[in-house]
């Protein structure tokens, strides 16, 4: 554990906000900067101290912090009907159909890297979609899966570290509920927009600390520590991919906070379809999505 200046201004004075309890009985504390504002994890684990709750377990068992069986059909289906909402939602394909063209007009095909690509289900999508697609990852389960059954080029490396032979190579990059996982986001922001063509966009989402995770307080359904280490706010994440040199940023929010269960009664969801389109209207959800530009 060690005490870290925040990872956008630099500054170190924060704000305490929680103490909270991991499944492995270790105490983190939540605290907000006192400068910019940005809620994070610190003192911090180190990576090493983190991998231990990203085992097999992570991805089969279901818990407030997991999956119910990462690998299963049923998931990947959600999971891909949840990431082409936001590809629509963010005007992604307008974008795609003209940089087809320009890339079909020099004779190259579109490249793309998904940036914590887990079972590669994106990178899938992505190579479906005729895109030179590749994915990184770190966990074990999840990269073996992705090589042994879907057939798909992914390196097992921490991107910080991964070889610099792919700067300015890719037209797509992503970080899907990636950033918040990161011991150094800033960092990764920096290094993505190196490996962007000119032209080239990033697309991320990332769990939102606005007006649902403070009503919620330390019940937040993305209070997951040491798992999520850093929680932006709207205005926090626009203005650090600026600050960057980003460009013609697109965003929105989603996310009601109500969970579907298999024995949810029809009146259960109707609110959580009534409240989800809500939060999305207004701009409250506690789930957010960019689209920058290099």
């Amino acid at each position: 554990m060690e005490t870290i200046p925040c990872n956008t201004c630099g500054q170190s004075t924060f704000r305490p906000l929680f103490t909270k309890n991991s499944p492995l009985g270790e105490t983190f504390s939540i605290v907000s900067c006192s400068s910019c504002g940005l809620v994070q994890v610190n003192p911090q684990p180190s990576l090493d101290a983190v991998k231990k709750y990203y085992d097999d377990s992570y991805f089969t068992q279901r818990t407030e912090r997991g999956y119910d069986n990462y690998y299963s059909s049923e998931l990947r289906k959600e999971i891909s009907r949840v990431f082409q909402m936001n590809l629509r939602d963010l005007d992604f394909f307008s974008w795609e159909v003209k940089r087809k063209k320009e890339a079909l007009a020099n004779g190259k095909t579109l490249s793309s890297l998904d940036i914590g690509c887990a079972a590669g289900y994106f990178v899938a999508y992505m190579k479906e979609n005729g895109y030179d697609a590749k994915g990184i990852e770190i966990a074990d389960g999840p990269v073996n899966f992705a090589r042994e059954s879907l057939g798909l080029s992914i390196f097992q490396d921490n991107f910080l570290t991964w070889d610099l032979e792919f700067q300015n190579q890719f037209d797509v990059i992503t970080l899907w509920a990636t950033i918040e996982h990161l011991h150094k986001p800033k960092e990764t922001l920096e290094k993505i927009k190196k490996h962007l063509l000119p032209g080239g966009i990033l697309i991320l989402s990332t769990c939102r600390y606005g007006i649902l995770a403070k009503w919620n307080g330390l019940h937040w359904r993305y209070l997951n520590v040491p798992e999520h280490l850093y929680y932006y706010s709207f205005s926090g994440l626009k203005n650090l991919l600026l600050s960057l040199g980003y460009n013609s940023p697109k965003a929105f929010t989603y996310g009601s906070g109500l969970t579907n269960r298999k024995d949810a009664t029809i009146s259960f969801r109707l609110r959580k379809a009534f409240f989800d389109r809500f939060v999305k209207w207004f701009q409250m959800g506690d789930m957010m999505v960019f689209s920058v530009k290099k």
